[in-house]
């Protein structure tokens, strides 16, 4: 009942929102360049909004139990059904076994892969997004690449505003890991993490 009322009232209306922005970024981006790019913050807001939206819908509607194992394929995979945005499109690949993977490593990958996902949605205009995640008992990589506008990684850090990059570099270096950023105008961007798997942190997924 709750589920279905949080989607009503709230998801629909973000989602018609939404569309309407989009009809106002076409014709704006022609004639003003400066509203298009004010539209283009409002719809990134309302992108985010309707994400944690369908996000809480879905949970409510089929909570996990709470012993249940965390699984980051099965987070991600919510996160993308979440959304129900059929552009851009999103192919999630993972390989590995969640019993390796030590629960600090899994939370903080798990945060900043969808961050980097809610970006390129938000933000990125792509059509397409790749995210591949992999590991063993040694060593973990990730990456979330889009054909999108893309960014000069310099000039963004140099304003101030980093869409989130500034939190997936600290999450991902408090598990001993790094973060890249490769970018640049009309080029896409690639995200990639390497973060090291082992011994220090006893709690496991």
């Amino acid at each position: 009942m709750l589920a279905r009322e949080v989607h009503d009232r709230i998801g629909s209306g973000l989602a018609l929102a939404l569309r309407r922005l989009d009809m106002l970024e076409t014709t704006a981006a022609g004639s003003d360049p400066e509203a298009a790019a004010r539209l283009q913050q409002v719809r990134a807001a309302v992108v985010d909004v309707l994400c944690a939206t369908r996000q809480v819908t879905s949970a409510l509607r089929d909570s996990p139990p709470a012993v249940a194992p965390f699984s980051i394929e099965d987070a991600l995979r919510g996160f993308v059904q979440a959304m129900e945005i059929s552009e851009p499109r999103v192919d999630l690949r993972v390989d590995g076994v969640d019993g390796l993977l030590p629960a600090a490593v899994g939370d903080a990958v798990f945060l900043a892969v969808r961050e980097a996902m809610r970006n390129a949605v938000a933000h990125a205009r792509a059509r397409h997004v790749a995210v591949h995640i992999t590991w063993d008992a040694r060593e973990l990589h990730a990456s979330v690449a889009d054909d999108g506008d893309g960014f000069d990684p310099a000039a963004v850090g140099e304003r101030g505003s980093t869409n989130g990059l500034l939190g997936m570099r600290e999450r991902i270096q408090a598990v001993g890991g790094v973060t890249t950023v490769t970018s640049a105008p009309r080029r896409g961007t690639r995200i990639t993490l390497w973060v090291p798997v082992n011994e220090r942190n006893s709690r496991h997924v």
